[in-house]
């Protein structure tokens, strides 16, 4: 009974949920009032669907609105429609949304809905402090609400001047809605403006706000711009000058001035106001004068040009000659221009000659140097330029110091040297009439030039020159080079073709084809450094070396060199020497080999011949004795245990000698005979191993005219017969 019940309400069941079937189309987001709003206004997002379902049943319905693929609400509900609200709506909910519903299992995603918020909020500027000094920075705050970040945050300051230039800077805020920027008051910020604005980036739209609200920053100076005074206001050369800076300090700071000319400092001081310098006024005085304030990053420069006037102007040393020979005369003077009375003197080397406007004198070696003359009053001393003197003694005769050989078709080099004269010396080389080069030492050097070795060089051919600031020059001899010429062509044969046997002589003839004497040849062996042999030739290009008595050591290869005073050693090319026996020795070898033949042919001669006189006797024997058997043989029989009779050993081995020996010696009389009998002794061992006691018993047996038949009757008869007969 309650079976049947439960049966029936599962099947009512079953029919239930068949009847509650439900399917949906795709649903539809949209955006009230528009897709493109203003920043700060309502925007209401409506996702709706419509289903088709079985019965009057109510589904549950779940929404859920999603802006790219993050989820902003999923809400569950009967109705086939949802709403959600955006406000205030801000640039940041710009992009792209779509929903989702699901019913009974079953999904469906709607289109896609591109959301435009135009605009971003303003955005607020703070300071630190309105009233900054030149030198300090300034503390920006700029910030922005009801918007998410990334922001890009610029800033500017606006100089306050009729260009109101500025600067900015930007910085990109990725975790809040604000940032903060220091700027520096620069040296001549007298008012300054700062503004900032906001500019954010989405995926496909960007936006930048309007500017922010404007600060206006007052900047107070330091200290004022520096003061530059000169005393007094036109300066002569002989006066006292006195230049000073001076500047205004709003407060007390630790200031550093510094006063400086060109790029050289004069003077400085710290945290006071002023700074000096001062001299006696020079021609060097002339020129700019800077003082510079330093304090921090701010520094105000003033600049001033001074100019001294010339109390007298420079002294001008003027001399008849700067070159001269030794023993010559010479004259100075000094050339003033002036109508103030001044002190002159004459300097050499720096050193005090004389307090004259002229001078004159024989010239030496020692009057050679720098002359100035100099002028002074009031203190001011005024020098004219130098003049160098040089005074020159004649130089010697030019020598050639000629100690390297000049090697053919090589650059060879030539030294002249003069062993007096003043420096410095000019060497000219010629070669006839063709210069070949000219050098000029400053020191007591040899001069050294340079030239190529060729055949058309004759004897007396170069010469060198000598001269210096002297009015006269020299010489030298004409110079004899030998031109020397290299080893060319080297070669190394054997005066012997063919192998050479031991004991035999070695020649070996090493050649070149041309090359200057003296010419060093050595004869070398490979794989051994040392020269075997070693000759100077100084008449011919060729050599030989002679080697007596060779051994089968001196086998190998050889080779040879030669040289000559150009060091352009050349090798030759490797001959092969093989030694082998000499003639005799192969014929002494022979006869050895022949006498050990002939004895060992005697001896096999005498060998066979023995052997063969031994069977000829034994055959004698075997016709003597009685015909025992049919093949002449004795037959050694013994008893077992159980008394009966065996062969032998004995009969064995006679037997088989025996007949081998008919065999070697079988002939027309042995085929002739049909039976022989020889006679076999037997003998009979004791049964209890006792020594065997020999008998002679007759066994009888047939000898056919073939020995292999023979032998099978033989066997059978034996075999056959146990008694042997």
């Amino acid at each position: 009974m309650y079976c049947v019940l439960v049966l029936i309400l599962l099947h009512c069941c079953k029919l239930k949920a068949q009847d509650n079937v439900v399917t949906l189309n795709e649903p539809v987001l949209s955006a009230s009032p528009s897709k493109e709003v203003q920043n700060g206004e309502l925007v209401t997002l409506n996702c709706s669907v419509e289903t088709v379902k079985s019965g009057n049943f109510v589904p549950n319905y779940t929404f859920k609105i999603s802006r790219y693929d993050d989820l902003l609400v999923s809400i569950t509900s009967e109705q086939e429609w949802v709403l959600h609200r955006i406000y205030p709506a801000r640039f940041s909910h710009s992009g792209e949304y779509y929903c989702e519903v699901n019913v009974n299992g079953k999904t469906k995603t709607s289109n896609v809905l591109l959301l435009r918020v135009k605009g971003i909020m303003k955005p607020k500027l703070t300071v630190q402090k309105t009233q900054v000094t030149e030198g300090e920075n300034v503390l920006l705050r700029c910030e922005v609400t009801g918007e998410n970040p990334p922001f890009y945050f610029t800033f500017y300051k606006i100089r306050h001047s009729p260009s109101n230039s500025s600067v900015s800077k930007t910085k990109l805020e990725k975790t809040e809605n604000f940032a903060e920027v220091e700027f520096p008051v620069n040296e001549g910020d007298t008012l300054l403006f700062f503004e900032c604005v906001v500019k954010i980036s989405l995926a496909v739209v960007s936006e930048t706000s309007e500017p922010s609200n404007r600060e206006v920053i007052g900047v107070a100076e330091p200290f004022s711009v520096p003061n530059i005074t000169v005393y007094p206001p036109n300066v002569v050369e002989g006066d006292n000058i006195l230049i000073k800076c001076t500047t205004i300090l709003s407060r007390r700071h630790e200031i550093e001035m510094i006063l400086q000319k060109d790029k050289n400092i004069l003077n400085n001081s710290r945290g006071g106001e002023s700074v000096t310098y001062s001299a006696v006024a020079t021609m060097e005085n002339s020129g700019n004068y800077t003082c510079k304030v330093e304090l921090g990053r701010v520094s105000k420069t003033v600049t001033v040009n001074v100019v001294v006037a010339e109390l007298f102007s420079k002294p001008i040393l003027h001399t008849s000659k700067k070159d001269l020979d030794e023993g010559g005369t010479i004259e100075m003077s000094c050339l003033l221009n002036s109508s103030l009375l001044l002190n002159v003197s004459l300097m050499k080397d720096n050193t005090f000659l004389m307090a004259s406007t002229s001078y004159a004198f024989t010239a030496y070696i020692a009057n050679s140097g720098v002359y100035d003359c100099r002028a002074e009053t009031k203190g001011i001393i005024k020098k004219s330029d130098p003049v160098r003197i040089r005074v020159y003694s004649p130089v010697s005769k030019p020598r050639f110091l000629f100690t390297e050989g000049a090697v053919l078709g090589r650059p060879f080099v030539l030294r002249c040297y003069s062993e007096n004269g003043t420096l410095p010396i000019t060497y000219t080389l010629y070669r006839g009439n063709i210069t070949i080069g000219q050098t000029e030492v400053e020191n007591d050097v040899l001069a050294e030039f340079k030239d190529n070795a060729t055949t058309e060089h004759r004897q007396g051919e170069y010469k060198c020159e000598a001269k210096n600031g002297h009015s006269k020059k020299f010489q030298s001899n004409g110079l004899n080079i030998t031109v020397i010429t290299p080893v060319y062509k080297i070669s190394l044969r054997n005066l012997l073709h063919g192998d050479l046997e031991d004991g035999q002589d070695l020649f070996l003839i090493c050649s070149v084809t041309s090359g200057s004497f003296f010419i060093e040849f050595n004869f070398f062996k490979e794989n051994e450094a040392h020269s075997l042999h070693k000759v100077t030739e100084n008449k011919n290009y060729a050599t030989t070396w002679h080697k007596p008595g060779l051994t089968s050591q001196d086998a190998g290869k050889y080779f040879c060199t030669a040289d000559n005073s150009a060091k352009s050693r050349l090798q030759s090319n490797r001959i092969i020497i093989k030694i082998i026996l000499a003639s005799w020795k192969k014929w002494l070898i022979a006869l050895f080999v022949v006498v050990i033949l002939l004895g060992m042919g005697g001896t096999f001669w005498w060998y066979f011949r023995k052997k063969g006189k031994a069977k000829g006797t034994s055959m004698e024997l075997d016709g003597s004795m009685p015909p025992n058997n049919s093949m002449g043989e004795k037959l050694t029989l013994g008893t077992n245990n159980d008394g009966e009779l065996y062969y032998g050993p004995g009969y064995k081995e006679e037997g088989e000698n025996h007949v081998k020996s008919k065999e070697d010696n079988k002939g027309p009389d042995l085929e002739n005979t049909e039976v022989e009998y020889t006679e076999v002794e037997v003998a009979v061992p004791d049964p209890y191993r006792a020594p065997v006691t020999k008998r002679n018993e007759t066994v009888y047996t047939e000898i056919r005219k073939s020995l292999n038949d023979a032998g099978e009757n033989r066997n059978s008869r034996i075999e056959g017969s146990p008694d042997g007969t």
